[in-house]
């Protein structure tokens, strides 16, 4: 009975400092919603390495044999005919080990992208899960007429909730106000959810028959991640420091 107490009050006693700083507890939210989006960029950091090893597992395997066709090659292997050396021409210039190595390589990479995903969504689930917390908050909040950021709460195309502001700070010397934080965790959301889609899209997409070319673009855009902007997330964490 007295521990029941106990949470009705402590409750009791955390609305109460919401009530009194709405911009604390929505930076609080904010916060632990960039621990998660912290963990989701350190994930594609790996999810790269994994990458960059099954493009290189991969060209290894389809790696072009010795172009016997020119003179200066035709030459020295001529000088060179030992039975070792034949029989290592024949195999396409790749031994025995090295192939299986490549192999492992290339599936052990592949299966680890595939783990990668299932990892990114539950973060991408933890991020959504912020974003409604805040979308309930928001609310169950009495919203400051004199609110400058023009908060809105709407729903996009895929039913998920979020937010949309008139305007958006960009400077770094920036104290956001809860509005701000709802508006700021929408755009970073949308980005990173978006970023996730694509690596989604690539690992989906990779196999023994993925050329040259394609391995390169997945990499490339891997790197870049085309639909994140990191100025807009520097902001955000300056606004904790």
């Amino acid at each position: 009975m007295m521990e029941k107490l106990r949470i009705i009050l402590t409750r009791m006693e955390q609305e109460v400092r919401s009530a009194s700083n709405p911009n604390q507890e929505m930076k609080q939210i904010l916060s632990e919603f960039l621990a998660s989006v912290v963990k989701l960029e350190q994930l594609a950091e790996v999810g790269k390495r994994y990458l960059i090893t099954f493009q290189q597992g991969l060209e290894f395997l389809r790696r072009p044999s010795i172009h016997e066709t020119s003179e200066l090659v035709q030459s020295i292997l001529k000088e060179n005919e030992t039975r070792r050396v034949k029989s290592y021409v024949e195999a396409g210039c790749i031994n025995a080990y090295d192939s299986k190595l490549s192999v492992h390589q290339t599936n052990i990479s592949l299966s680890r992208l595939h783990d990668h995903l299932i990892e990114g969504k539950s973060i991408i689930s933890e991020l959504e899960t912020l974003m409604n917390k805040a979308g309930n908050w928001l609310q169950a909040t009495p919203v400051d007429p004199l609110d400058p950021t023009g908060l809105v709460l709407s729903e996009n195309s895929e039913h998920e909730s979020t937010f949309e502001s008139k305007e958006i700070p960009l400077h770094n010397d920036v104290s956001l106000n809860a509005g701000e934080c709802a508006s700021f965790m929408a755009v970073i959301y949308s980005m990173v959810k978006q970023d996730y889609v694509m690596q989604e899209r690539v690992v989906s997409s990779l196999g023994l028959t993925s050329s040259s070319e394609e391995l390169d673009s997945y990499c490339l855009m891997w790197s870049l991640r085309p639909s994140v902007n990191d100025d807009i997330i520097n902001v955000v964490k300056s606004s904790f420091l």
